[in-house]
């Protein structure tokens, strides 16, 4: 008996090694642990880090300005206004296509600020940027794929994930914009009251001008969405057939 409790003692603790060692492989394989980073890599990470803070931020402000592309699209005024109804047709972007549009920039411009981290005694290499964006209410978060190599003498390491949040509401003012968008009727102009209505339930400012005597630029500005004092604002156009009224 005694053999027996002795061979089921064993037997149990095998099984909880085996099954804990499988778990921190696991663990280890899907970044569930963290390794620290040593003082060289921790540094170029820190750096690397704030350039994709900066760079998102400017990124957001800027898209925002044009209408939720990178570069103003075809289809826009002369001074970069992308124009969303023509001809009584809705060409918003959709939120999928903002946040393409968010991740292609940091792409191509992340790398401007990351390789101007130096050290002597470093050796550094830089793979390429790939940024998944993510729109949500009162946030935009950035998820990072960066590759970068640092040797120094025999040592090597490699970082590569890196992710942020910035804490502007570019969800709801989207939105906002979308349900505005759903009010245009050619035969009905703007409708200014629905306007009000989504302005204040989103606690938006709204501002209008006229850019020639068919196109008006509409300007949704978020007071509670600042960074460094700057309000954000999403800037558009609509052209209408018709004199501008209720």
């Amino acid at each position: 008996m005694l053999n027996k409790r002795g061979q089921l003692t064993i037997f149990i603790i095998l099984t909880i090694f085996i099954i804990g060692s499988t778990l921190v492989y696991f663990a280890f394989q899907q970044d569930l642990i963290q390794r620290p980073l040593n003082p060289d890599a921790e540094r170029v990470y820190n750096f690397v880090q704030t350039c994709i803070e900066e760079e998102g931020v400017k990124t957001i402000y800027q898209v925002g300005e044009t209408g939720g592309y990178y570069s103003p699209p075809n289809l826009s005024t002369e001074s970069g206004a992308a124009i969303y109804y023509e001809n009584g047709q809705n060409y918003m972007p959709s939120k999928m296509q903002v946040e393409e549009e968010i991740s292609q920039s940091i792409n191509d411009n992340l790398s401007l600020c990351a390789e101007n981290f130096t050290d002597p005694i470093l050796n550094i290499s830089f793979g390429r940027v790939s940024t998944e964006t993510k729109i949500q209410d009162e946030k935009v978060i950035l998820n990072v794929n960066y590759p970068i190599r640092i040797m120094k003498a025999e040592d090597v390491i490699i970082i590569e994930d890196f992710k942020t949040e910035v804490p502007l509401r570019l969800g709801i003012v989207y939105n906002s914009v979308s349900e505005f968008m759903q009010t245009q009727d050619e035969s009905q102009g703007i409708c200014l009251s629905c306007l009000l209505e989504i302005s204040e339930k989103n606690d938006l400012y709204v501002d209008m001008r006229d850019y020639d005597n068919q196109t008006t630029i509409f300007i949704f500005m978020d007071e509670n969405s600042k960074i460094k004092d700057e309000t954000f604002v999403w800037v558009f156009a609509n052209k209408y057939e018709i004199e501008n009224e209720e």
